[in-house]
């Protein structure tokens, strides 16, 4: 089957464990999913490992691996790495997050300026390492 005969137009997951969802509108509740590809999403008290949506409606209360999408709104979730366009969100911490436009609290440990630090620092321990090797 191709990926167009798999796709659903809408899938809803509630109270249960998921591998792939593919679909146009995905709503998940209380559930653990390991992957969703949708147009539009919504989530709440899940699991998720990696979402990617052009829309996320509302995450709730929940906890992303990986999110990348044009446009998300959240509140009270955890992310390890946040990718999106415009970011709308009441109380979310991320590992990194990389968005064009922001409008809320988000405690994060890398934004784009701490992920350039970062690589600088990185070179320059490597670059020690290798000068000293060379000794």
């Amino acid at each position: 089957m191709s990926k167009a005969e798999k796709l659903q137009k809408e899938a809803k997951v509630a109270d249960q464990s998921a591998d792939i969802i593919y679909a146009e509108n995905v709503a998940c509740a209380n559930s653990g999913v390991n992957s969703i590809n949708a147009g539009r999403a919504e989530v709440s008290y899940s699991g998720v490992g990696v979402l990617k949506a052009q829309k996320v409606g509302q995450i709730e209360h929940s906890g992303i691996g990986i999110l990348k999408a044009g446009e998300v709104a959240q509140k009270n979730c955890g992310n390890a790495v946040i990718v999106a366009q415009k970011l709308q969100t009441d109380s979310a911490r991320a590992l990194v997050t990389i968005a064009d436009n922001i409008e809320g609290d988000v405690r994060t440990v890398l934004d784009k300026k701490g992920v350039a630090a970062l690589g600088l620092i990185l070179a320059s321990i490597l670059l020690f390492f290798r000068f000293i090797r060379r000794r």
